[in-house]
């Protein structure tokens, strides 16, 4: 067998019909050239030149030509075949060495355990026995995290999208089927967008990052995003709402409770304050984009990859009936799993994150906890280096960002 730099073409119909992840797609290694990553897409062909496996390296330079290479959610293999995944594992390597690359790292996204809903490994499916040969192959496996410290999420929720509608929707939590309706009560319409929509959702992710403290990405990076992938594996997905259709919902309300003597005067008093908001905000505008939702899908699976929200409208939960929308629109693609794409496996706290996890939690998904990062160290001094000096720099590097997105 040997290792060679794959054709795009190949590289695409490989990953595609071996339902590869979104991460380890061609169009994801183009896009990571913006993030200055050199993506080579390689392959394992054997004696008859068939593709055996495939991957997505992304290699970072680094000071003095040294290099590292990342593999996105690793190899598109069968893990079961050790001995295949021993021969990748070792032609990868001699690649790495080539390109001065001090380590490359892998995060398979597969699962480690079963576990119950407080993130504890209870009795069940587990991928023990992959950690071990991977180790003995002589990946380091990393220590294993319970935020967002990994590249990518190492907790989700994923929704099997293969059953019907109805089952689906009975698999929700009470409270998402009640805000659901009370979206519908506000006549929230949920409609797909088109790249000039790209400035909304960049409008609300800027209020999401202030609001929760965080920041993600700068606004060009949607663009890119969704030039890179465009229609074929992307949804733009928009809650809007209109003002005209609200006030005459709140209307109607108010003349009910004010011809029934019983009426709570507190409600009355609070659909009065509502009306006078939705007046306000009605005076330059019709309708208005109040949650926004970036959904990718790839082979057999879908991502509910990037979400903001405007908390002005958050009585009206568009966010509710926008993720509905989107877990629908999951099966009706024909894709397998829908993957909320990332949670946290520490509920400790009053963090924001667990507010997340929990709006996640509620819509029938299996929590999954993934196996982690695994490093093959080529260079063990610049490796200390790099672990040492490279998080200071990153700091620097997203504090610069944030002031320059501002």
């Amino acid at each position: 067998m040997k290792l060679v730099e794959l054709e795009e073409k190949e590289y695409r119909e490989f990953t595609e019909k071996n339902n590869a992840h979104f991460l380890q797609s061609y169009e994801w290694g183009e896009l990571s050239k913006t993030r200055n990553f050199i993506p080579y897409y390689v392959g394992l062909k054997d004696d008859k030149e068939r593709i055996v496996a495939s991957a997505l390296l992304l290699k970072k330079n680094l000071l003095l030509g040294y290099s590292y290479i990342y593999i996105p959610r690793s190899y598109t293999i069968d893990y079961n075949d050790y001995e295949l995944l021993k021969t990748f594992t070792l032609e990868i390597k001699k690649f790495a060495k080539n390109q001065k690359a001090i380590f490359f790292k892998i995060d398979p996204a597969i699962k480690l355990q079963t576990i119950d809903e407080n993130a504890n490994p209870i009795e069940g499916e587990n991928n023990y026995k992959l950690v071990e040969e991977l180790e003995k192959m002589g990946f380091k496996h990393l220590p294993l995290t319970k935020l967002f410290e990994t590249s990518q999420p190492r907790y989700t929720f994923r929704i099997d999208v293969t059953k019907d509608i109805e089952e689906l929707v009975k698999n929700y939590h009470p409270k998402c089927r009640n805000y659901i309706n009370k979206a519908n009560s506000y006549e929230i319409n949920v409609k797909e967008g088109n790249r000039d929509d790209i400035k909304e959702f960049i409008r609300l992710m800027k209020m999401t990052e202030k609001r929760q403290d965080f920041y993600s990405h700068d606004s060009d990076y949607y663009y890119k995003f969704y030039d890179m992938f465009k229609e074929d594996h992307v949804k733009l997905l928009m809650a809007e709402l209109d003002f005209k259709k609200v006030l005459n919902m709140i209307d109607n309300k108010l003349n009910e409770l004010e011809k029934d003597p019983k009426a709570d005067s507190k409600q009355i008093e609070k659909l009065k304050s509502e009306k006078e908001f939705y007046l306000e905000r009605s005076k330059d505008k019709e309708k208005e984009i109040v949650s926004f939702c970036i959904m990718l899908y790839y082979g057999d699976k879908s991502w509910y990859l990037y979400g903001a929200n405007d908390k002005d409208y958050k009585s009206t939960f568009a966010n509710y009936k926008i993720l509905d929308y989107q877990i629908k629109l999951a099966h009706e693609l024909g894709t397998s799993i829908f993957d909320e794409f990332g949670t946290v496996g520490d509920l400790s706290g009053d963090s924001p994150l667990v507010g997340i996890h929990e709006f996640k939690k509620r819509w029938g998904g299996e929590y999954t906890e993934f196996v982690g990062e695994f490093d093959y160290i080529l260079n063990p001094f610049m490796y200390f280096v790099y672990k040492t000096l490279i998080p200071i720099r990153h700091k620097l590097a997203n504090k610069k960002l944030k002031k320059e997105d501002k």
